[in-house]
């Protein structure tokens, strides 16, 4: 019987960037063959009080071209940052369209500038990563 777990492939969706004011970064994950996909983005506490959060927005597409997307969930908007925190975005791939976007932007102020990362993880795949080296950059199973 496999374990679970170890049937799912990680990967960087996008690296740790910092945003300026009135930014918006995109990433795309390609979710082909699995049948959930989740996303998990972390947020950098914001640089002071007065800070503004992102609003994030995931879509969906069957091409990667920027105008065909569609929000699949209602945007986060100002996305509170009082302290460093993880958004995670639970998908039920089965019936939807094969890539997820997700879109981080930036309020308008100079303080409202943000660090952002995320990773994807598909699991129930068609075909199974093979062993560890399939499953992530670095993997270790104890």
């Amino acid at each position: 019987m496999p374990i679970h777990d170890r049937l799912v492939t990680d990967s960087i969706v996008m690296e740790p960037t910092l945003m300026t004011n009135t930014v918006t970064t995109t990433a795309n994950l390609d979710c082909l063959g699995a049948s959930y996909a989740t996303l998990r983005v972390a947020l950098k506490s914001e640089i002071n009080t007065n800070a503004v959060g992102p609003t994030l927005s995931l879509l969906e597409s069957d091409t990667t071209d920027s105008t065909n997307f569609a929000t699949i969930t209602a945007d986060r908007t100002a996305e509170t940052i009082v302290a460093a925190k993880a958004v995670t975005y639970g998908v039920d791939m089965r019936g939807r369209k094969r890539y997820l976007r997700l879109s981080v932007t930036t309020a308008t102020a100079t303080n409202d500038n943000v660090t952002v990362s995320a990773i994807g993880t598909l699991s129930r795949q068609d075909v199974n990563p093979a062993g560890t080296t399939g499953a992530g950059d670095v993997v270790v199973y104890v």
